[in-house]
């Protein structure tokens, strides 16, 4: 059977029994990767192309009415993601591979659906998220690559990783990151955050920096990324950059680094997780990014 005669036969729920999984409500956890260029970012927008929105028409296409759909990380305006996380809860309605190849058929192609593992209903993508991996992409080079277009920062004056990384050890731990908050008095309980690891790798004159924490502030990889490229063009000093951190005011702060740079990486699920039918996580409820890596990645 073709793939389209496949999509239209699961969406006019026809498809044979046996091949459902049970029980018939379920959960579902998708893992996708997009590149954020085209999109208003995740969250929906009033007319404005989103994820969301496009996530949610795909869904809408097989079940016959609206469900929402939950993002792990609500990403910005050409923010990219190679493994964004998201959730629905919806009647039972085709085995998690058939689910893959039905949303990638609605979907556009700068959106594609990795994985589909069905869960508990009460599984929230966002909510139950643990911890999410960031990774900064800058293009370190004098001329820059045509074909990195919007996916790179184009930073062509020399850098000191050195410098930035010791700039980025002073950020691990639990700290109060008000200095790199966009609009720092929106509604937040708290500033306070965990960075547990900051990293920084050369290859060529590709820069990356690999940022894991428990949450993000608004605009706080982006905001950090900008202060490090400050001091890394020896433009702010480690001394500076520190007292920046402790003031806790983001006018002190360099300028936020563009959103086409970065790309949300991972997300972390508790590493057990209550098995849900077929197509459910392992024997031990093995969190996404504990399984071999996606199709898509």
């Amino acid at each position: 059977m073709s793939v389209r005669k496949a999509v239209e036969t699961i969406a006019r729920g026809s498809c044979s029994r046996s091949r459902l999984a049970k029980p018939p409500f379920a959960g579902h956890r998708i893992e996708l990767s997009y590149v954020g260029t085209e999109f208003s970012g995740w969250q929906r927008q009033r007319g404005k192309p989103s994820v969301q929105e496009a996530l949610e028409s795909a869904v809408e296409r097989i079940w016959g009415e609206p469900i929402p759909v939950v993002g792990a990380s609500r990403t910005d305006a050409g923010v990219h993601a190679v493994r964004q996380a998201a959730s629905f809860a919806a009647p039972q309605k085709l085995a998690a591979e058939e689910l893959v190849r039905a949303l990638n058929y609605y979907l556009p192609a700068s959106i594609r659906i990795c994985r589909v593992k069905l869960v508990d209903p009460r599984f929230h993508a966002r909510f139950g998220a643990q911890a999410k991996t960031y990774e900064y992409r800058v293009w370190n080079h004098p001329v820059l690559d045509p074909f990195l277009a919007d996916r790179v920062w184009h930073v062509p004056s020399p850098l000191a990783e050195g410098s930035m990384r010791e700039a980025g050890g002073f950020l691990v731990g639990t700290r109060d990151f008000s200095a790199f908050a966009t609009n720092p008095g929106r509604a937040y309980s708290t500033t306070v955050r965990t960075i547990s690891d900051l990293t920084i790798s050369r290859q060529g004159p590709s820069v990356r920096i690999r940022v894991t924490g428990d949450g993000f502030l608004y605009h706080m990889v982006r905001n950090i990324v900008g202060a490090l490229v400050r001091v890394g063009k020896g433009r702010l000093s480690l001394a500076d950059f520190q007292e920046i951190l402790e003031s806790r005011e983001r006018k002190r702060a360099p300028a936020s680094a563009p959103p086409w740079g970065l790309y949300l990486l991972r997300v972390y699920y508790a590493s057990k997780q209550k098995k849900h039918g077929k197509g459910s996580s392992g024997k031990d409820g093995t969190s996404l990014l504990t399984i071999p890596r996606a199709r898509c990645e």
